[in-house]
């Protein structure tokens, strides 16, 4: 019998002693896991290391690193990205899913050219194709830029004809139509003018003059010829 109770305490320690191991290294695994990976999907213009570099935590970092709040403050800052999402997944791949803004237009200053946002923030994208994309010059006042766009974006119909758009702070905006015509309207109320010129398009008179100053409101002086392109 003493024996019995022998051999059943020896099994019974050597039971505790092979789980105890078990949790240990499942402890441990646990506790020293590092980012394996960070794959970064959905790009289109930007470079994956453009955006590793802005981000707090890298490949081999331990996982006990990662933070929620501090990764989305990094992808915040971004004024490329328009949304993301991401996820850490259990053998330590970090995926993050980034969908881009939208190339706006293309501002042309000083014989370079970039990329803007609706706000008139340059975008730094690459491998974009400026062939059909409308071309600001001038200073950008980005409120300004801002209220233009916003209005925009509800009259399609006349964005579609701009080619060209030039900005004079404190004078007005140049618009460059594909037509051949050229809008000078002020630099305030211009979604007023621009309402008021839709409506002159519709006439006859429209096809007899290619210039329309109305930075002057309720006042048009009229052209034959298109004196933005010759100013």
């Amino acid at each position: 019998m003493r024996k019995l109770i022998i051999v059943l305490t020896f099994a019974f320690l050597v039971f505790i002693f092979i789980n105890n191991y078990k949790i240990f290294n499942k402890a441990n695994n646990f506790f020293s896991k590092k980012i394996s990976k960070i794959e970064v999907s959905n790009l289109n213009y930007l470079n994956k290391n453009f955006i590793l570099q802005k981000l707090y935590i890298k490949e081999g970092d331990s996982i006990w690193k990662f933070n929620v709040d501090k990764l989305k403050s990094n992808l915040d800052i971004i004024n490329e990205i328009e949304s993301y999402n991401f996820r850490l997944k259990k053998n330590g791949k970090l995926e993050i899913f980034i969908k881009e803004k939208k190339p706006h237009m293309v501002w042309t200053f000083s014989n370079k050219q970039k990329i803007i946002d609706k706000y008139g923030k340059v975008l730094n994208f690459s491998g974009v194709s400026t062939n059909n994309m409308v071309e600001v010059t001038g200073y950008l006042n980005k409120d300004n830029f801002f209220d233009l766009n916003s209005f925009l974006d509800k009259k399609k119909e006349f964005t579609s004809t701009i080619e060209k758009i030039h900005y004079e702070e404190n004078i007005g905006w140049k618009f460059f139509l594909s037509d051949q015509t050229c809008l000078y309207a002020p630099d305030k109320k211009v979604n007023e003018v621009i309402e008021v010129f839709e409506k002159i398009k519709k006439s006859k008179v429209y096809f007899k003059y290619r210039y329309y100053d109305m930075r002057i409101f309720e006042r048009i002086y009229l052209e034959k010829k298109n004196k933005c392109l010759t100013s």
